[in-house]
């Protein structure tokens, strides 16, 4: 055999021997390993899913309470659904943002749970009645609120609706005087009557009436 002939079968046995080191150090084929990213897009699809669902839109329990609102200023409307006590959710607070300036707040949720049984409290007098809160004014920065007082508003100077603890509100289907007394049985915050803009206010702070309470002791709660 010529000296080439020998380089050759040289050359031959190291590719063999090569060959059979790579496939010895490659592991087996798992047939239950992802062949690719798109086999954990359903895990990252439901960890977005659950960080993106607001708390307050969960399916009520015992207890719980479907609000229907319309703004009459950004003519917006929102359905939150929510269980008493439960935080208030970032849609529903940039809907009850001062429209004015574009700023929203962290409502009162005890404020929403005062809504919640203002609408039982309707529907157990109306049956029928399919309440919707009209939105006159929510959440006012206090920016807002001083350049109303200093306009002849008559806005309180510490206004609740600075707080996220205030909303004025109309209910079609329903008179201004009807929804202020409900508003009043409640006995659970502040209650103010403007008839001549046809709403209520209703708020979470202490127990209170304006700019009159002679209608009190004459109210049939029951």
């Amino acid at each position: 055999m010529n000296k080439q002939a020998k380089k050759l079968g040289r050359f031959g046995a190291t590719l063999a021997i090569a060959f059979n080191l790579a496939a010895c150090a490659t592991p087996p084929a798992n047939n239950n390993a992802p062949r690719n990213n798109r086999d954990t897009a359903p895990e990252v699809t439901t960890v977005q899913a659950s960080y993106l669902q607001p708390a307050a839109y969960v399916t009520p329990a015992a207890g719980g309470d479907v609000l229907r609102f319309y703004n009459l200023h950004t003519e917006e409307s929102i359905t939150v659904t929510r269980n008493r006590g439960e935080s208030i959710s970032r849609e529903a607070n940039w809907f009850m943002r001062d429209f004015r300036r574009g700023e929203a707040a962290n409502m009162d949720p005890q404020l929403f749970d005062l809504l919640g049984r203002l609408k039982t409290a309707i529907q157990r007098r109306h049956p029928g009645l399919d309440v919707e809160y009209q939105v006159v004014s929510p959440y006012r920065s206090p920016d807002t609120n001083e350049a109303l007082r200093d306009a002849g508003g008559g806005q309180a100077e510490g206004s609740q609706h600075m707080q996220g603890k205030a909303i004025d509100i109309k209910v079609p289907g329903l008179s201004t005087i009807e929804l202020r007394n409900i508003a009043t049985c409640l006995n659970l915050g502040g209650v103010g009557y403007y008839p001549a803009d046809g709403f209520v206010h209703v708020d979470t702070a202490r127990v209170r009436y304006w700019p009159s309470r002679d209608y009190v002791s004459g109210l049939q709660c029951n």
